[in-house]
């Protein structure tokens, strides 16, 4: 009876194993190139270093990651940096792990071209759950090569970040009693356009077209012919614009802010057309001083209504 009591409160006293902590793995990360951000795909290359560092010899974190985001995973080349985990004098282990190939990461186009994006690079341990196995970010977790360079964008400071990802499912595991979480590790680098230098590319050319229409009200109520073919030709060079600009971004189902200062530039350069149709009766009558008042004044309201309408657009960026 004695055994047996102290049998049962051993077995009390000892640590149910699905209770156990999970193990825990340092990772850090160094960001040595990203290029050929592809906007259409959404996609962009990137040459990471991954390090890990554990005390489970059992674990080896550096070959059970596995990468969410990735892109043409057939082009994704993975390389560590020794044969086998290196063990430190104070008993932890550590393996650094390259990846170099393309990633996804979604883009919010709706601000293009003062658009801020934030490219990921997302992974996982696939073999092991939250409860298994948590990665935890190392001191000064995250760094960046000097010499990192994005040709059209300007790069921000890049963060290394570790929540639970939850999923929906089991995948089907009938040894599961409900959907596991998965410690995730994410790396994020800020990246933006010089807003000056875009402004002078994309926002100086169709300023110049709204302001050679508004100069169509200067030439004489007399000359219908050439002041109608200002405002077609400006409409024509607003549309060449637009499909160059469209080249260059994904299909979107929303208008990007350059969308919206196209569509108030044609809304103005038919509403030119529309006084100068307007006026040409006047002209009919010998009434060119009224013509010209009315256009003027006409074009001017229209020209302060588009300017105040691009700069709450620029203003609320």
């Amino acid at each position: 009876m004695l055994a047996g009591a102290l049998f049962a409160l051993g077995l009390a006293a000892s640590p149910s194993p699905s209770l156990a902590a999970p193990a825990r793995v340092t990772v850090g990360a160094y960001l040595n190139d990203v290029q050929s951000l592809d906007l259409k795909t959404h996609s962009y290359g990137a040459d990471v270093y991954l390090w890990f560092r554990w005390r489970d010899p059992a674990l080896d974190p550096a070959s059970s990651a596995e990468f969410m985001n990735p892109n043409e995973l057939w082009a994704h080349t993975r390389t560590t940096s020794y044969d086998k985990p290196v063990k430190f004098k104070n008993g932890e282990y550590y393996q650094v792990l390259r990846v170099q190939g393309r990633f996804i990461s979604k883009m919010d186009l709706s601000a293009y071209p003062f658009d801020r994006q934030q490219l990921l690079v997302e992974f996982e341990d696939h073999r092991m759950d939250a409860s298994e196995l948590e990665f935890t970010a190392g001191p000064d977790a995250i760094s960046r090569s000097p010499e990192l360079r994005l040709p059209g964008f300007v790069i921000g400071e890049p963060k290394l970040s570790v929540y639970r990802r939850a999923y929906p499912t089991t995948f089907g595991d009938l040894r599961a009693d409900a959907a596991n979480a998965f410690s995730r590790v994410r790396i994020e680098v800020p990246v933006s356009r010089p807003a000056m230098t875009y402004s002078v590319k994309l926002l100086l050319p169709i300023a110049c077209v709204i302001f050679c229409t508004a100069l169509m009200v200067l030439f004489d109520p007399k000359h219908v012919d050439a002041r109608v073919g200002i405002g077609i030709t400006a409409l024509l060079t607003i549309v060449a614009l637009q499909i160059t600009l469209n080249e260059d971004l994904p299909d979107v189902d929303y208008l990007v802010l350059m969308d919206k200062v196209y569509l108030g530039a044609y809304l103005f350069v038919i509403v030119g057309l529309s006084l100068i149709v307007r006026t040409t009766r006047f002209t009919e009558r010998a009434q060119i001083a009224s013509a010209v008042v009315v256009e003027r004044i006409g074009v001017g309201v229209s020209l302060a209504v588009y300017l105040a309408l691009m700069g709450i657009l620029l203003v609320s960026l």
